[in-house]
């Protein structure tokens, strides 16, 4: 019996040790063996934003899939982290890791209700499971985050366990940490939150999303009291610092209204597509990228409010296109309550737009004004001096001219409108106008020709309406602003400014047998004229001859050597700027008229650096995203391949042949420049003049008025404007690059150029500058127009009625 008993407590005492071995074993295999090694603590690498700043720093845009700004712990006051341990965990100073009270506190709890329910979680635990492990509510994983807080606490010191858990928590309304909460909720950082501020933040905690205080202020004020009150029981704050917090009135700023933001979404789209296509999303979303662009923030602030204006100014030309519906009389009564709870939508700040609805419900002719209800009991007047422009929609009417002459012409009662809200920013008035969003797009870019930094670019009235990018990705016809690269070809093949051209009537047949006979937009025909004329008036037929003389080959080649990337089609309605092209395309073309030949590739982006400050790539160039994305062919033709290397043979060999970043020799350039300033003193680009300082640039407008251009340029400044319809058709009668581009850019311009100083175009060296009789082309002693040649090419005859005019004055070189 003995013996037996004796056996069977061996074969217990075996199996209790075989079951613990394997129970140990199985603890191992599944909580101890998986779990992360500690060291990956110390190497914090945790997801950070990506920012996108201008040139002055000012960040314009955040990328982020967690949206975290890493603070330094030794910035995060005391009054911060007591917040945190007070209300979080208390004894967080004192255990090992593990709070072993609330361990057994949360099992009770979670036996009595038969699942997890509790977690009892210090913060190293939370640390543990933030950073290492899951988010599952699993007996594994809760033995896990134990084994795992404890290996933490030998590894690391208090602090820095700390640090870690404030920078990687997530406080609601997309902040992770707390300096990314500070800067959300309050726009301040985590050095100047006050206790009050500090302890709301707190609060988010346990549930970010139900107590976060921008979107439920009461909840999240119920937590504050809370924390605050733990505050006050650990010690960490005195009665009159918690009476004091508890009663500070807080000013929550949530998301501010960012105007830099706004104004500048197309170019930091363009940075972003550029990013994602060389770093990766992960990288440009997580890595906390630090990028610098050369965006100039006044200038692109001009730049968003010029296309605004210009567009608003072009719709009101275009007419009225009525109400939003009419309302019934018996119906007024509800739409006026309706329209007091209505959110009035901010467009853009004080001096621009706020939207909000109206009814019309009073037209008084006699006093010129129409009584709008924007509530039950608030209206607001609109005045016929406002509503000059509101003449009902017609195509074929000349926009320019007002036709309304009372109030009534325009408005009927009963009309649901769109108004705008317009605070004055000098005088504080409100006012309010009636208000229609344009339908026609636009485009800008300037680039600073001196650093070749890109300053502005818009490519369409509202990026978050539309992210197509007219500046860089839409093709149109350039229209006559594709004309000074016929003249720079045409100079560089013997014609000179006075040269005289012909601006005659001519036929001109294909191949096919099909005629052509060009008009000017006028409809006129002009006879002899100056080259210098021809570009000024913008004249189609003498251009055409130009073109047809020099060659369509040549001037193809010179486009590209200009820049212009886009495929042109070799025809002679290239003249007129038939072939499509990009706003990029055309400002790159011109930078090289006031920088002495060279073509401008623009800068676009400073510096990239990654999160510890190390330069990744600096002075990348702007480069339209067809070309960046375009597939390399799959087989070469050998042939080509030949050709091609023979005809860089033949350029190397030439002893004409310019730099590659050179697209003219700098005399053309100036001469260029200082034909293209006739088009602005005498020509089709008059409305510039009121700049009131040297500037050049030409006008481009296509057939049936689809499409209107400006590119101009001051001695450091080059701007192109682009105006015309998504779906492409008529601006409207009239509606030239002459009225409705060149306003934009003179807008643009006055407002980029203002701090700047005044400079003039600088001759090169070896320029001759000749008196010119302006109808005839060649020397009067008596003329006030001084013309630049290349040397030796200035005419020698003097017009007929200087020939007996005294000794002949030497040509004036500088």
């Amino acid at each position: 019996m003995r013996r037996f008993l004796f056996k069977f407590l061996l074969v217990l005492i075996t199996l209790g040790a075989l079951t613990g071995a394997a129970g140990l074993g199985a603890f191992y295999w599944y909580v101890v063996r998986p779990l992360p090694v500690i060291n990956s603590l110390a190497d914090y690498t945790p997801k950070l934003i990506t920012r996108i700043r201008a040139r002055d720093g000012q960040v314009l845009r955040v990328l982020a899939e967690e949206r975290r700004i890493v603070a330094p712990i030794e910035r995060i006051p005391e009054h911060v982290k007591h917040a945190f341990v007070a209300s979080e965990d208390s004894s967080f100073y004192d255990h090992d890791g593990l709070d072993y009270k609330g361990i057994a506190r949360a099992f009770w709890e979670n036996l009595k209700a038969g699942e997890i329910t509790q977690g009892g979680s210090t913060i190293t635990q939370q640390v543990a499971k933030t950073f290492l492990l899951t988010s599952d509510r699993t007996i594994v994983r809760k033995l896990k985050d134990m084994v795992l807080a404890l290996r933490i606490e030998q590894s690391l010191p208090k602090n820095q366990i700390l640090y870690l858990y404030i920078n990687q928590i997530y406080l609601g309304s997309g902040a992770y940490g707390v300096e990314a909460a500070a800067q959300t909720y309050f726009a301040k950082s985590v050095e100047d939150l006050s206790i009050a501020e500090a302890a709301i933040i707190v609060g988010c905690v346990p549930a970010p999303s139900a107590y976060s205080p921008l979107a439920h202020p009461d909840a999240a004020r119920k937590r504050q009291l809370l924390v605050l009150r733990r505050m006050l029981d650990e010690g960490y704050i005195t009665q009159e610092q918690h009476d004091l917090a508890r009663d500070e009135k807080l000013e929550l700023i949530g998301r501010q209204f960012n105007l830099p933001e706004i104004a500048s979404g197309y170019f930091v789209e363009e940075v972003r597509r550029y990013l994602e296509r060389n770093y990766g999303s992960d990288q440009v979303l997580t890595g906390g990228l630090d990028v610098t662009t050369t965006l100039d923030v006044p200038k692109q602030l001009a730049a968003w409010r010029s296309i605004r204006r210009g567009l608003v100014d072009h719709d009101h030309r275009r007419g009225y296109r009525g109400p939003i519906q009419e309302i019934p009389r018996e119906e007024w009564g509800a739409t006026r309550t309706q329209l007091g709870t209505q959110k009035i939508e901010q467009e853009a700040p004080v001096g621009s737009p706020w939207l909000l609805r109206g009814l019309i419900v009073g037209i008084d002719d006699t006093a010129e004004k129409a009584r709008v209800a924007i509530g039950p009991d608030v209206e607001v007047e609109l005045r016929l001096a406002d509503l000059k422009w509101a003449r009902p929609e017609d195509p074929t009417l000349d926009g320019a001219i007002p036709r309304v002459r009372k109030v009534s012409d325009t408005l009927r009662e009963g009309w649901l409108v769109q108004l705008e809200r317009i605070i004055d920013a000098k005088s504080g008035e409100t006012r309010h106008l009636l208000y229609q969003k344009p339908l026609a797009q636009s485009a800008l870019i300037a680039i600073d020709i001196e650093r070749g930094w890109l300053d502005a670019m818009i490519g369409g009235y509202d990026f978050e309406d539309s992210q197509f990018n007219r500046a860089i990705q839409a093709k149109r016809q350039p229209g006559s602003s594709f004309k000074p690269i016929i003249y720079a070809e045409a100079l560089l093949r013997g014609y000179t400014p006075a040269t005289i051209v012909y601006d005659t009537p001519k036929v001109f047949t294909d191949d096919l047998g099909n005629t052509w006979k060009p008009q000017n937009y006028s409809y006129k025909f002009y006879g002899p004229i100056t080259l210098r004329e021809a570009l000024a008036r913008s004249r189609n037929v003498a251009t055409i001859k130009i073109l047809q003389d020099i060659g369509i080959p040549a001037v193809m080649e010179r486009a590209e050597r200009l820049g212009i990337r886009s495929e042109l089609q070799p025809n002679l309605a290239l003249a007129l700027g038939s072939s499509e092209v990009t706003l990029l395309d055309m400002v790159r073309a011109y930078t090289a008229f006031p920088a002495g030949g060279r073509v401008v590739e623009p800068i676009f982006i400073l510096e990239v650096r990654d999160r510890d400050g190390n330069l990744l790539e600096q002075n990348v160039q702007l480069v339209q995203e067809v070309e960046a994305v375009a597939a390399q062919p799959e087989t070469v033709d050998p042939y080509e391949l030949v050709s091609q290397v023979q005809a860089s043979i033949d350029r190397q060999d030439d002893p004409e042949s310019l730099d590659s970043s050179e697209g003219l020799d700098p005399i053309t350039a100036y001469q260029m420049t200082h034909m293209l300033t006739a088009v602005v003193e005498e020509g089709t680009g008059r409305r510039v003049r009121s700049l009131g300082r040297p500037v050049a640039g030409k006008t481009g407008t296509t057939n049936d008025l689809y499409d209107a251009w400006f590119i101009g340029f001051s001695p450091r400044t080059v701007a192109g404007v682009w105006v015309g319809y998504d779906n492409v058709k008529g601006l409207g009668r009239n509606e030239t690059g002459s009225r409705t581009a060149s306003p934009v850019f003179l807008d643009y311009m006055k407002d980029a150029l203002r701090d700047e100083p005044i400079r003039d175009f600088q001759a090169p060296p070896g320029v001759e500058f000749a008196q010119i009789d302006k109808s005839t082309g060649l020397r009067s002693l008596g003329s006030d127009l001084f013309i630049p040649f290349a040397p030796g090419t200035a005419p020698e005859e003097f017009a007929p009625e200087t020939e007996e005019g005294g000794p002949v004055r030497a040509p004036r070189l500088d």
